[in-house]
């Protein structure tokens, strides 16, 4: 009797299983709150890149001191591309630069023309090529309106998420930006040649 009472005694004070007993209880949580990290890491890594890409786009196609070109465009998608190469951006995304500037008429704005790029099915929340050329009808991108001379470039760009892991919060989340520049000493807002792909 006394030597399992000492038995008893000495187990009660064995300390040694405790922290591998700890450390597997919180494991799973650790694990948890390291992919969670690393999946918001990735998110917010793709929604800069999703708006780097719009800036990009407008800006450099507000820079064309000429008359825009149809390769110019293509070149502008290149180098999009090339920027969202780590997203598959050409299967999961969708560019979609518009020109925008004064109807004939002195109504309001229209969007003289209009180019896409990328695989996501997604339409221009302002409208397609031609809206606004008679009746003005087309909103102000964001507040900024083209002034009578001038045009406003305009890159709508749409990314579905495509998340680390197949169960994250974030799966299926879109992520959309629009930037505008206005054109920068360029009087003819017409574009020439063709090849790039119309919306």
């Amino acid at each position: 009797m006394r030597q399992l009472r000492f038995l008893f005694t000495r187990s009660a004070r064995d300390e040694r299983g405790v922290a591998i007993v700890e450390f597997g209880l919180t494991l799973p949580v650790l694990m948890i709150l390291i992919l969670m990290g690393m999946e918001l890491t990735n998110y917010v890594i793709a929604n800069h890149r999703v708006r780097q890409i719009a800036a990009l786009t407008a800006d450099n196609a507000s820079r064309v001191r000429t008359q825009m070109s149809e390769a110019y465009v293509n070149q502008l998608f290149v180098g999009a591309r090339k920027s969202g190469d780590a997203l598959d951006f050409e299967k999961n995304g969708r560019i979609i630069l518009s020109s925008v500037q004064n109807n004939a008429a002195g109504t309001g704005q229209w969007i003289r023309w209009q180019r896409c790029f990328g695989q996501l099915p997604v339409s221009s929340k302002f409208g397609a090529e031609d809206k606004g050329r008679s009746d003005g009808s087309l909103p102000t991108v964001d507040g900024l309106t083209a002034q009578a001379g001038s045009a406003v470039m305009m890159a709508e760009v749409t990314y579905d998420y495509q998340p680390l892991f197949p169960t994250s919060i974030f799966g299926g989340n879109r992520i959309a930006h629009k930037v505008a520049f206005i054109v920068r000493q360029r009087n003819d807002f017409s574009i020439a040649g063709s090849g790039a792909a119309k919306c």
